[in-house]
This record gives C-alpha cells, structure tokens and sequence, in this order.
C-alpha cells in the first residue's frame, strides 16, 4: 500500500520519544534533532500547521474528542485507555512511515479508526492464526498460482483467462491476493497474469537485500519477455504503479508494453519521495533518523511485530478505504500472510530506507503507449491535491496519450476499494487499445 514519515515526524517534532512505539531503552538523537523541548514544540507547529493547514493534534486530544463525541466507552480503566492509545500511536505511526504524502486528516482516519477498534489488549503480537478468512474465490486464483525463477530467486505468479496479456501489479505490503476482486472479471475478455513483486507476497524475500524501484521494473520487463511472451498492458497500484512506468519507460525501445494503467500511483518507494516542498526539505534530518532507527535490528523487529498486527493492519486499511466494508477479515489476511515469512522485516526496512527511486514526471516523457490514469478522490496517502496528485491531474492537457478518471469517494486502492468504478473505466479503455505494429 505501499510511503512519507509524517506521523513518525510528527512525533518526534512534538518531541514524543520512539520508545513509545518500539521498546528500545533510548538512542541518542542526532544533532540536528538536539534542541529545546520548547524549540521542538515550536518547529512542530510550525512545520506541520504551514504544511497542513492546521496544528497536530495529540493523542489526548484525540482521545478526548472521542470521548465527547461517545467513541469511547464510560468506565474505562486505566489499563484500557493505555492500550487504547497505543493502538492510536501504532496506526498513526504506520500511516506515517508508509505514506509519502500522509496528511494530518489521514492519520487522523487512523487514529480515529483505531479508537472505534476494542481497546481490549492483544494476548500476542504475533499474527499467526490458524483460522482462515480465505474465500473460495480467492483459494481458487491461489490454486492456479505457479512459481518464475528469476535470477535464482523465486517469483509468484498467477494466469487466468485468454486474449490480450494484462499484467497486474500489487503495491508495498500486498500481493497477488489484492487483486480479488478483479482477475475474474478481467479473465473474461483478457489472458490476466498478477504477480508478487521481489520481497513481498510468495515471491522469495532474500536476506540482504537492497530492494530499488529499478529492480522491481527489471523484474516486469523480464517477465513480459520469458514468461507472457507478447507485448502486454501493465495495471499497477502505488508502487506498483510507479514500477509499472519504469518498466514502460525502459521496455519502449522493445515494444513489449501496449499500455500503462496507473491507479493512485506513488511518487516513490518510500518517504524520500517528495521533496518538492520546502519545508519537507526541513525535515529531511527526521527521514533519517528514522532510517538510523529502522537500522537498529531489535527496534526494527519490534516495531513490524506491532505493525503487522490484525488489529493495527485493519486499523490502517480502514483509513486508507473509504468503503469500509470492503475491509474484510479476508483483506487482512491477505496482507497479514506475507509478513510473517521469512525475510519480511528485513524486505519492510530495505524498502522504507531505500532510495525512492525515480519520480514519475521523468519517465512519463519516455513512455509512447497510452497511459491510464484512475485516481480515488479521498486518498489520504497520494492525495489528488498533493504534489503527484497535481501533475497527474495536469498531464492530459500537455500529453494526449494519457486519460484521468477522478473516482469519486474512493482511497488509495481503488481495484480493491470500488472495483465497480474502475471496471467500467478500465474494460473500453482495454478493448479500444490498438495492437502494436
């Protein structure tokens, strides 16, 4: 779902201590972030009221208007409330980390999501459950999944369907499985192959690894070459989106992309993405420190176990989706399998400390297939309004190869969110596209 460090920046800048969200015992803060309480406080308001428009609220704060307004329960003992607030702290932290543009109103969604969960505190960390939430529709596409070596490692895929090749991409923490609402229907008039990305779904996740956007992109040309064999149009989310334009860019010289379907495409890997802001450039200290943090093996594998939880992955999900009955137990599954096979914390901190790789108004100028553009009007995370969102909405007055379709009251993962909407945009788009010479 694919990423900025807004609400970990946001913490830090109001001078809240990591040890709150990780356990570690206290690391020594870089210089740059040695100063005043009051200069923190200050820096805070400043930074995020100009950026934002308004103040960050805290966790109290929050948790008292939630109060007012009866999101809370009477009678609460002071144990719940804590573990009320830690929930709150470890969406909001979530949300920041894996969100470019994270505005306050989304992590605000995920504060407020948390406190509509149970205050009721996990008996383990671990998501591990032997209950599935799998339906059979989707243990019918993980039945036709078949394995790809690519170079030495092995990579996930799924085929379904015939006619004109689709290939669809997931975005960061996802996988083949987020495309459940979409393969069959697609399948009727197209041969639709998914794939698991390097590090993330079934694909292997190699220890070590410096996982780049490059790499990702690589591995969709390959893939088109030795597995689809035919020029194919390549559907991606997020990230997906983003190593979806790199491999059009780099694969147009080879004529093996007819089309590039982007929906809510990420501006990078990770939070180094967007620096176009100035005060974005102030924080950049922040970033990394929390690459420094993310480093630190212990406090790493501390804060995914958090993460990864059931309760904080709906939490998220639920502030990401504006149909919220689309964030099913099955969803969570579907991101909370992966995470917990080896090699997934060390594939989290590579990706989020990574470089985020290149921004897509330097490849669109590379790409001369058509280019679909299908953008949620409520995503808090790429928001339409934000630096991405704003050039993508202006591409087709300067660039007659792109379409863009506002989906209205949708979020980051349309597909997933209102598959209805981008069906009925997507199909014509598909069947009107011309075979390349």
């Amino acid at each position: 779902m694919a990423m900025a460090s807004c609400a970990f920046r946001y913490s830090v800048l109001a001078g809240k201590c990591c040890s709150e969200i990780t356990g570690c015992r206290g690391l020594p803060a870089p210089p740059a972030l040695r100063i005043r309480q009051s200069e923190k406080t200050a820096t805070a308001g400043s930074i995020v009221s100009e950026h934002f428009g308004k103040r960050p609220k805290s966790r109290a704060s929050v948790r008292a208007r939630g109060q007012a307004e009866g999101k809370v329960a009477e009678g609460s003992d002071e144990a719940g409330s804590k573990g009320e607030v830690e929930k709150e702290g470890v969406a909001a932290v979530t949300v920041g980390i894996v969100a470019p543009e994270a505005s306050t109103a989304a992590i605000d969604a995920a504060v407020a999501a948390a406190g509509d969960l149970s205050a009721a505190e996990e008996t383990s960390v671990s998501s591990t459950s032997d209950e599935s939430f799998i339906t059979e529709e989707l243990e019918a596409i993980y039945a036709t999944k078949r394995e790809w070596a690519w170079r030495g490692y092995s990579i996930a895929y799924t085929v379904q369907g015939s006619g004109p090749p689709v290939l669809l991409v997931h975005g960061f923490g996802a996988s083949i499985g987020h495309w459940r609402r979409n393969i069959g229907v697609l399948a009727g008039s197209n041969t639709v192959y998914a794939i698991d990305l390097l590090g993330l779904g079934a694909s292997d996740k190699p220890s070590k690894f410096q996982y780049t956007m490059e790499t990702w992109a690589e591995q969709l040309v390959d893939f088109i070459k030795e597995v689809v064999g035919e020029p194919t149009v390549l559907v991606g989310n997020s990230i997906g989106s983003l190593a979806c334009l790199i491999a059009s860019a780099e694969a147009a010289p080879l004529k093996l992309v007819r089309g590039t379907v982007l929906l809510n495409c990420a501006g990078g890997m990770n939070n180094k993405a967007v620096t176009d802001d100035w005060r974005l450039k102030l924080a950049l200290p922040l970033l990394w420190f929390i690459d420094f943090i993310l480093q630190q093996p212990s406090i790493a594998s501390r804060l995914f176990n958090r993460i990864k939880s059931r309760d904080n992955l709906k939490t998220v999900l639920q502030s990401v989706y504006s149909n919220k009955e689309a964030v099913d137990d099955e969803l969570v599954e579907v991101i909370l399998k992966p995470a917990d096979t080896e090699g997934a914390l060390d594939a989290f901190v590579s990706i989020i400390t990574g470089p985020p790789g290149p921004k897509p108004d330097t490849l669109i100028p590379a790409i001369e297939n058509p280019i679909l553009v299908l953008w949620g009007d409520e995503d808090p995370f790429t928001p339409i309004d934000g630096p991405v969102g704003k050039y993508f909405q202006a591409l087709p007055e300067t660039n007659p190869k792109v379409q863009l379709h506002l989906l209205n009251s949708v979020g980051h993962c349309p597909h997933d969110d209102r598959p209805d909407l981008v069906h009925e945009k997507l199909l014509p788009w598909l069947a009107q596209l011309p075979a390349l010479a």
